[in-house]
């Protein structure tokens, strides 16, 4: 790959953000998700309102809260880590499905499926099929960032980004500019949704699964999806990150084609001046603090400012001092 194929504005789609002909075109998808793909959701695929969504923002903990499913379901891989890019997978990815050259006949495979059916998503409240139950991990802003450009700059096959930290930081995720929009926005229609009886949806925070190694979110998502039959202990291990990480390193990740790939695995974390390729990284709490300079973190607390009125869900979620890092 040659130098001026990277730019500092990674390679993304900008789409309306909800299925409202009047929407704002504020909501940003990775290369492979098009708008016309959002829109053979809206005109042909045929929901049920027994399906349920992983929806969240990227980098929140989505592949570990399928892990756990599949594990509550007994339908994990036998090999490699789910990403929902191939139809052989719990969580299908519906949204890269529906972009892409096959989504006819994946859709009617689609209606075949007994219910409750998985997907995964990132997209918007607005761009979910209505009726549907979503599921949603939610992470502090600030370490869903870091992850955010180690993913960005991680995978220049997908978004050609060559951009520091620091530029990243200030002018893509503070400037609304990187994958699902501003982070505040996001999950401010979704917990306003949940809350006026839009969706049925759980929320759990990324931090809180962290403490326990996941027991009490496993213990929630096995009454949100119906199982009754399980052990939350060795699921809990079976889907801690050292397991996960080990399982990525060692078989990879599965593809378009169901096959196992290292595209997305390495032994590097990287830090803020290297960033790392690994979809399954680091998994820690707190790690902005290794990234943020004292004028970035101010820099935050003054956007916080800008956000806390309009979305006070999200402020009654994590608390203001939370969001501060005060």
């Amino acid at each position: 790959m040659e130098t001026q194929d990277f730019s500092l504005i990674p390679r993304m789609n900008c789409i309306p953000r909800s299925f409202d002909s009047n929407a704002p075109e504020n909501f940003y998808t990775p290369p492979f998700i098009t708008k016309n793909g959002i829109e053979n959701v809206l005109n042909n695929f045929v929901n049920r309102d027994s399906d349920i969504y992983v929806a969240t923002y990227p980098k929140s903990g989505t592949t570990w809260t399928i892990s756990i499913i599949e594990h509550l379901l007994n339908k994990a891989p036998e090999q490699g880590i789910s990403t929902g890019a191939s139809n052989i997978e719990l969580c299908l990815w519906l949204d890269r499905t529906a972009s892409g050259e096959n989504w006819r006949s994946t859709f009617l495979e689609l209606e075949k499926m007994k219910s409750p059916r998985f997907f995964k998503s990132h997209a918007s409240v607005g761009l979910i099929k209505q009726p549907a139950r979503i599921i949603q991990c939610i992470r502090h802003p600030l370490d869903t960032f870091v992850s955010a450009w180690h993913h960005t700059r991680g995978k220049t096959h997908l978004f050609y980004y060559n951009g520091s930290w620091s530029h990243f930081f200030s002018e893509i995720a503070l400037s609304s500019k990187y994958e699902c929009g501003d982070w505040f926005d996001y999950h401010e229609e979704f917990l306003q949704a949940s809350e006026e009886g839009k969706i049925d949806a759980l929320f759990l925070r990324y931090e809180d699964m962290k403490k326990d190694n996941a027991v009490s979110a496993i213990h929630k998502l096995a009454e949100f999806i119906g199982v009754e039959s399980y052990n939350a202990e060795e699921i809990s291990t079976a889907t801690d990150f050292q397991s996960m990480k080990q399982k990525s390193l060692v078989e990879g990740h599965l593809d378009r084609e169901g096959n196992l790939s290292d595209v997305l695995v390495s032994q590097e974390v990287g830090d803020k001046n290297n960033p790392s390729n690994a979809h399954i990284r680091k998994g820690i709490v707190g790690d902005w603090v290794n990234y943020l300079s004292d004028a970035e973190l101010t820099m935050w607390r003054n956007y916080v400012d800008t956000k806390k009125d309009s979305c006070p869900h999200v402020v009654d979620l994590f608390s203001l001092d939370n969001l501060l890092c005060s």
